[in-house]
């Protein structure tokens, strides 16, 4: 066990899910925050079947903000973060823009979120690659779909 680990489970009340309890082995240590966010260093990641294939990284210390996540896979089948991630060990999410200003879905595929879910760690990198951009655009379904 690291020295960050969370030891006591928690009580958060959430825009999105309301009340949640949170057992200690549900919350990652992000020792750095995520991008914009660098004080914020306890999270939760929430699967909600109504929401899915999204999940939700929900802050401990502040449960109004929250991130809606993709495996960036479900988004580009051949996306490749690089060698240095063993994808057998972490697990990689794309952090979400529902609506941004031109009213479009986009995905950060440049800067994903990992998942050290072995030892409840998470940070966000950015990937040296221009094969990824910070706001791809997710296609809306057409009704026919």
């Amino acid at each position: 066990m690291n020295e960050n680990q969370v030891k006591e489970k928690r009580i958060i009340k959430t825009l999105q899910f309301g009340t949640l309890e949170i057992e200690p082995q549900h919350i990652f240590y992000f020792e750095n925050g995520i991008l914009g966010f660098e004080d914020l260093h306890e999270f939760v990641l929430i699967a909600d079947k109504e929401t899915l294939p999204f999940k939700w990284l929900i802050s401990i210390e502040k449960p109004e903000i929250g991130f809606p996540l993709l495996s960036p896979w479900h988004l580009d089948l051949m996306y490749d973060p690089g060698p240095e991630f063993d994808l057998e060990k972490l697990v990689l999410m794309v952090i979400i823009t529902l609506e941004d200003e031109n009213k479009q879905m986009t995905a950060n595929m440049k800067a994903p979120i990992v998942f050290d879910v072995e030892n409840q760690r998470g940070w966000q990198t950015i990937l040296p690659s221009d094969k990824y951009s910070t706001n791809f655009v997710i296609p809306k379904k057409s009704k026919q779909e």
